[in-house]
C-alpha cells in the first residue's frame, strides 16, 4: 500500500485506537509511534523530526522545532501526558537512542519517512480488525475528535493543535455527536425551565 497524498478524513474511535495499541503483535517501537503522534496531536512531519532531547518531562511537553509554517529555529511546545512522556523516555533508553537520535526511526535510516509511517499504521489497523484506511493525519484528527467528545471547547482544541486561527480547526473537524448532544441538553434545560 503506497502513501496517498490525498487527505484522508478517516478517524479512529477510542475503542479502535485501543484495539491497535492492545494488538498482541504490535512492537513497542510502533506503539510508541502511535502514542507520540496521538497524545500531543502531532503532524507526521513534526513527529518524524522529534528527537530524544525534545521530550521535556519537566514542562510535560514535546518541543517542536520548525513546525508547519514556521522557521526551523522557532520552538512550539506540545502538551503531552506525563505518563506517555515517561513511557517514550523509557523506550529511548531501552533502545539506546542518543539525545540527538530520532524517536521514529527505521532499520534503514536514522529518520523514518512519512510513507513508512502510513504503511505501518495501516498494517496495524488491518491486523487489529479495523476496516479503515487511515492516513498519517488520522492520529491528530482522532485526538482532536476525542477531546471534543470529552467536552473540551473548540477554542482549546484549536490551541492544543497549535493553530493560529480557530477557522483552521473547524475546516477539518466535524462537530461531534457528543457536542450536539451537549448543546441540545443545554437548550432543553432552558426549555424545561419554561414548561
Amino acid at each position: 500500500m503506497l502513501y496517498s497524498r490525498k487527505y484522508n478524513k478517516q478517524w479512529l474511535r477510542q475503542d479502535e485506537l485501543e484495539l491497535m495499541l492492545n494488538n498482541p503483535n504490535i512492537s513497542e517501537k510502533y506503539e510508541i509511534w502511535i502514542l507520540l503522534m496521538y497524545t500531543p496531536a502531532l503532524r507526521v512531519t513534526e513527529a518524524i523530526n522529534i528527537r530524544v532531547k525534545d521530550i521535556d518531562l519537566e514542562d510535560e511537553c514535546i518541543d517542536i522545532w520548525g513546525g508547519k509554517g514556521r522557521d526551523v529555529t522557532e520552538l512550539q511546545k506540545a502538551p503531552c501526558n506525563i505518563r506517555v512522556l515517561k513511557r517514550i523516555k523509557r523506550f529511548c533508553e531501552h533502545s539506546d537512542l542518543r539525545p540527538t537520535g530520532y524517536i521514529m526511526y527505521s532499520q534503514k535510516s536514522k529518520q523514518v519517512n512519512r510513507s513508512h509511517v502510513y504503511k505501518v499504521f495501516n498494517d496495524i489497523c488491518s491486523e487489529s480488525g479495523i476496516n479503515k484506511t487511515i492516513g498519517t493525519h488520522t492520529m491528530r484528527r482522532s485526538r482532536a475528535e476525542h477531546l471534543l467528545d470529552k467536552g473540551l471547547p473548540l477554542t482549546f482544541v484549536s490551541k492544543y493543535l497549535r493553530y493560529k486561527n480557530l477557522s483552521t480547526t473547524m475546516k477539518y473537524l466535524d462537530v461531534s455527536v457528543a457536542d450536539i448532544q451537549r448543546e441540545m441538553e443545554m437548550i432543553d434545560d432552558c426549555v424545561n425551565a419554561l414548561v
